[in-house]
Formats: structure tokens, sequence, C-alpha cells
């Protein structure tokens, strides 16, 4: 397998009622002879979420015989993704899997990709026109309202509450800010302006402890990404309010349930990225074969589903199974399997 480097259906939690998966596939028994060769680039290399969807990823390639390439920047930033593409297209791959780090800026290099009949899929992020094959992420919004509902559970809705963003103009992180705040809103509660730390941790804790600093009745901190979760975590203990503001956040690295399990987080919307790796190189490896691009035979948006974590279910096999692999030795077995 070539593989460049520089850089799971839902089950039932505490509750908080899951939303959906899509069906997930099955692997295949005997991957066929001739290799196909698919680019795969992530929106961000280093942390587990994506680590996650490169277990997914490579689970695929071995069950479907695709010769795999995985590359991506430390950042998540559309200049860097570009250039890691760019790099790629000497290899001349028969398909594409990325994460579309900016809604606008891969649409000219996917619909021309797509037009020489190699097939596009995106994951975790969409783009602001549907011009790729299909695209495989988490119901954003979907998932900030379900970050509300916990949210609201732990303190009723009193007070005021910090959300940690991104960036403006992402329509993935702005799904889980805005779904957050429109739920918060919509049960009386205050939500602060947005904070937009991007990746950087150390901007996420400075966040929080400004918010603390000038917010008294400051309730929660909700944090769209690993990234800001882990920072507002550090913000929270700094702060010496670790338990007394309550900290929701996305995603479900090892580290985060650890300090779940430590009363640092009260709860956490786990992804499914194996999934999303396995079944969109599943996708475009099946495609090639076929010799051509059938749109109208695929489903274009294909949505994963999350579980809501917390200390009453941690526990739970069912609820374990989406926690992120710290790294490719903790890969999970498989896609999910309802």
């Amino acid at each position: 397998m070539r593989v460049a480097t520089i850089g799971r259906g839902a089950v039932a939690t505490a509750g908080i009622a899951l939303l959906v998966a899509v069906a997930p596939v099955a692997a295949q028994s005997g991957a066929p002879t001739d290799p196909v060769t698919i680019d795969f680039v992530p929106g961000q290399i280093g942390i587990t979420f994506y680590t996650g969807m490169e277990c997914g990823a490579k689970a695929a390639a071995a069950d479907f015989n695709v010769d795999l390439g995985w590359n991506g920047s430390h950042n998540w930033d559309p200049n860097e993704t570009r250039a890691v593409i760019e790099a790629f297209q000497a290899n001349q791959p028969q398909g594409w899997v990325f994460a579309p780090t900016d809604p606008d800026a891969f649409i000219d290099f996917t619909t021309t990709e797509m037009a020489a009949g190699r097939p596009v899929v995106t994951v975790d992020a969409p783009m602001s026109q549907p011009v790729e094959l299909a695209n495989m992420q988490s119901d954003h919004y979907g998932g900030g309202k379900l970050a509300a509902e916990a949210m609201l559970a732990q303190t009723g809705g009193t007070g005021s509450y910090l959300v940690l963003h991104m960036q403006p103009g992402l329509p993935d992180i702005g799904g889980r800010a805005d779904g957050f705040r429109d739920t918060m809103t919509a049960a009386g509660s205050k939500v602060l302006e947005y904070a937009y730390p991007g990746t950087d941790t150390a901007k996420a804790a400075e966040a929080v402890s400004a918010a603390i600093s000038g917010n008294p009745d400051l309730a929660g901190v909700y944090a769209t990404h690993e990234s800001a979760a882990l920072g507002a975590a550090t913000g929270l203990r700094d702060a010496g309010d670790q338990g007394a503001i309550k900290l929701i956040a996305f995603d479900a690295s090892p580290e985060q349930v650890n300090d779940l399990k430590n009363n640092v987080y009260d709860a956490l919307i786990a992804q499914q990225p194996f999934d999303m790796g396995y079944n969109s190189v599943k996708l475009v490896a099946e495609t090639i074969r076929a010799g051509a691009i059938d749109t109208s035979a695929v489903e274009h948006d294909q949505p994963t589903g999350f579980a809501v974590i917390t200390r009453d279910n941690v526990a739970d096999p069912a609820v374990a199974a989406f926690i992120y692999p710290a790294d490719l030795s903790a890969c999970p077995a498989g896609p999910s399997a309802s």
C-alpha cells in the first residue's frame, strides 16, 4: 500500500436520542485482483478524528485492493490542502477523497477531475456546490442541537454560554455552532458572541479565561472541535472552574474521554470518522471499477451519526466503539455494524 504521510448507526445513551447514520457497508470478502489508485487528503492530520478516518480508509484499501495515498496538513488551511493535492496529482491517481477546508476553493478542481472520469468524494465538510460524486459528513447542525440538549440537562439553561467556533465562513463548524446557539436561545438561554480560536489550543484557553473574567454568570462552554476542546479544558483547569462551569465538546479523543471520566467534560458529541474513511474509499474504488461515473446512481449526501458520551454511559461497549483511536495501532476492527 502506498502511503505518503507528513504529517460509527445509533445506540441508546443516557436519555439523549442519537442521530441515525446511514446504513454501513460490509467488508468485501475477496478483493479485486487489479488495484486502483486513490489519493486521500484529510482536513488536518495529527488529531485523533482524522486518525480514525485514516483507520477506515486503510481498512477499505485492504478490503478493496486500493493503492492508497494519504497525506495532509497539520492545519485546517485551504492553501495547504491545495498544495498536498497538487503534489498528489503527480501520481495521476484514478480517484480522490478529500476534506474541503474551504467551501469554494476546490470547486474547479473537483469539476475538472469528475469530468475527466476521476471520481471525487468529499468528507467531513461540504462544498458550496455539490459537484463531487458524494459527500460524507456528520449532520453538524444536528450535532450542535444534541450538544445544547446535553448542556440544558446539565445547567437548566441559566447563566451565559460560550461557544468556541473555529473561523468564520465554515459551513460544518458553523453548523455545529448555530445548532447549539439556536437550541439554547429557543430555551431562553444567553449565548455569548462566538469566539474564533482556529485550531490553536492556547487561543481557545485564552477565550475561555476571558469569558470567565467578563461573565461572572458563565455556566457552560461548548467547544465545536477537538483542538478547541483541549484548549477549553486547559482554560477551565487554570481558572479553577473545572466542574463548576460545564464543558460540552465535539469529538471523543482518548484524552477527552479520560477527562470526561475525571469531570473535566460533561458530555462529548462523538462522530464516526472510521465510517467516513471506509465508505468513501469503498465508493471511489467501486466507481473507478465501474468504468464511468454515474452520479444518478449515488446519493450525494451521505450523513453519518453521533453518540452522546457521558459519564453514565462511557463504559457501555456500544458507546466505547465511538471513541477515536489514539494511533493506528488502536484502529476499530471495521465499520459500524448497525
